[in-house]
């Protein structure tokens, strides 16, 4: 089967967060085919390959099998889920973010030379609602440490060394409940939320000079008992706050006068965990990033989204680049699509990378 063939087979399959169990198992059978040692699914759902060479060090390769969902059909001009190939594109939801790098990952191993780091392929769950977990689960059932690991997203066949983290914080407000027809004997909660967002749109937010500003932005409001005739005595504000490197947890908290959000992943298998929603921010400045580059014929560039490196770089510490397929500003949007010959060099780009290792990492 042609990368482009097993990418349009790819998206044909939707494949949300924790739905993931079809997609893996075309994942699977692709992979088995093309001579790799071992291939197994783990018990949150990831497919795991690996392929033993030299031994003298370990690259995983990570790209995740979930996409968001497709959103209002009639913004779309294909469907979604056709996996169209047309006027050199492969269309619809999954195929920039980030089918068209695990396809392309997968097709790579035919070009693999005999000798080199050996080689773990980790095609992960749960990345878009809760970067990290997939990748996590997938380091701890291999058990070995990587000395690099290689983010399957789009670059447009860029290296990326890094990006801002993410934290989902709940802030509480609470009032005094009373008929909204006698609103003076109660406290509404949404008068204090509102007073937090005005002081909210003050605070200074700390920058980096890569990376840029930290930001905030309020995602969602809910409301107790929202009931048309009763004032509210509870609400919660979820924000959604973009970090940088050396902010931790507490700095959050305080900041925003909340808490990180707490909550219970679901895998396909039936696995469940609860899992903070805490991704750190982190940027790879190591030297051999800019010969990679050289060797590629690439730029190197920061990622405006959040991946799986918030694990491996943020929380872990191992040295780790992205490389991909497609525009990244295409992401989630109506109309998802990514050019075949972008695809069909990801597939020489990968094999370049892992064959021309080991650099000082």
């Amino acid at each position: 089967m042609s990368v482009i063939k097993f990418l349009s087979d790819l998206v044909k399959e939707p494949s949300l967060s924790g739905e993931e169990g079809e997609v893996a198992s075309i994942v699977k059978e692709e992979i088995s085919k093309l001579g790799v040692d071992e291939v197994r699914i783990d018990r949150v759902g990831n497919v795991i390959a690996r392929i033993e060479r030299s031994g003298d060090c370990l690259i995983l390769l990570d790209a995740h099998m979930d996409t968001v969902p497709a959103g209002d059909r009639e913004a779309w001009r294909r469907d979604p889920f056709s996996g169209e190939i047309v006027d050199g594109h492969v269309y619809g939801r999954g195929s920039v973010d980030t089918k068209g790098s695990l396809a392309a990952i997968v097709h790579s191993i035919p070009l693999l030379s005999e000798r080199g780091p050996d080689l773990v392929y980790a095609f992960v769950v749960h990345e878009e609602d809760h970067e990290g977990f997939g990748v996590r689960h997938a380091m701890n059932s291999i058990g070995s440490r990587p000395d690099l690991v290689i983010i399957g997203e789009p670059t447009s066949l860029n290296i990326a060394r890094g990006h801002r983290g993410r934290a989902e914080v709940l802030v509480e407000f609470r009032g005094r409940a009373a008929h909204s027809s006698m609103p003076e004997l109660g406290v509404n909660c949404l008068d204090e939320l509102c007073e937090y967002l005005r002081e909210l749109n003050k605070i200074e937010m700390p920058s980096h000079p890569l990376l840029g500003s930290a930001s905030v932005s309020p995602i969602r409001v809910d409301v107790s008992p929202g009931l048309i005739p009763v004032i509210p005595d509870y609400c919660t504000l979820l924000l959604d706050r973009r970090t940088l490197p050396g902010e931790s947890k507490s700095d959050i908290e305080e900041q925003l006068r909340g808490r990180i959000v707490r909550k219970i992943v679901k895998c396909y298998t039936g696995y469940e965990e609860e899992a903070e929603a805490w991704f750190p921010a982190w940027i790879n400045e190591e030297p051999f990033i800019n010969r990679l580059a050289s060797e590629l014929g690439a730029d190197v560039i920061l990622w405006r989204f959040g991946t799986d490196g918030s694990h491996t770089a943020g929380e872990t510490g191992i040295s780790t680049i992205g490389y991909g397929p497609g525009d990244q500003e295409v992401a989630h949007r109506p109309d998802e699509m990514i050019r075949i010959d972008e695809v069909e060099r990801a597939v020489k780009g990968y094999a370049k990378i892992v064959n021309s290792l080991p650099y000082e990492f």
